[in-house]
């Protein structure tokens, strides 16, 4: 069983080493079924107040299909004692609106999967593991070192569903709130408009 000591530790590893750029640990982790899976809150310490200070404020604005994903690296702290796993998605890029073309491949890294003593670490505030072969509006930074980007917050990923978006949370927020059941097609020309490169496509069109 993982303790409060543990995830204390989870708190500072990933705080102290940037190694989301965006998300930390929250304060509850709830054993899940028989299996020794923990489930963790993500609090972000990075919000946006509006949907265009999200669009102008990340790196990367991207229409992008999940192809696949792996386990990825995972960090220790200082004692070697505790452990936070990491998930690797590669995404196809459909169409880029900010920082990346179609016809490229990216890969997000996001906090999540199975450690070496088999935990399970589920964050319940970013969405989930993403479905392969779905496809996302997703609003990412590029991490510091390395070639991955990360999901900004739980307001820069939208599953693609039919024509419109679905949140991952929309309760009280308002970016989320704003993209949250909106057309795709209204949706990507609002972005334009935001980022200066066309005027937004008009309800309905």
């Amino acid at each position: 069983m993982i303790t409060r000591r543990t995830f204390v530790t989870l708190t500072f590893v990933i705080a102290a080493l940037g190694l989301t750029g965006a998300a930390y640990i929250g304060w509850e982790m709830h054993a899940v079924n028989a299996m020794p899976s923990v489930l963790s809150h993500a609090a972000w310490k990075v919000k946006f107040e509006a949907p265009s200070d999200l669009a102008r404020g990340v790196d990367v604005v991207i229409l992008a299909t999940a192809v696949s994903s792996r386990p990825g690296r995972v960090a220790f702290s200082d004692n070697g004692e505790d452990s936070l796993p990491f998930e690797e998605v590669t995404f196809e890029v459909a169409r880029g609106m900010k920082g990346l073309k179609a016809g490229k491949s990216v890969v997000v890294e996001r906090a999540g999967g199975v450690d070496y003593e088999g935990h399970n670490l589920i964050l319940d505030g970013d969405g989930g593991p993403f479905e392969i072969g779905a496809t996302y509006l997703l609003f990412l930074n590029r991490q510091e070192d390395g070639p991955f980007y990360y999901q900004v917050n739980d307001q820069g990923r939208y599953k693609i569903e039919g024509d419109r978006l679905s949140a991952v949370g929309e309760d009280d927020d308002p970016v989320a709130g704003f993209f949250h059941g909106r057309r795709l097609a209204d949706a990507t020309g609002l972005i334009g408009d935001f980022l200066g490169r066309k005027p937004a496509t008009p309800p309905g069109q």
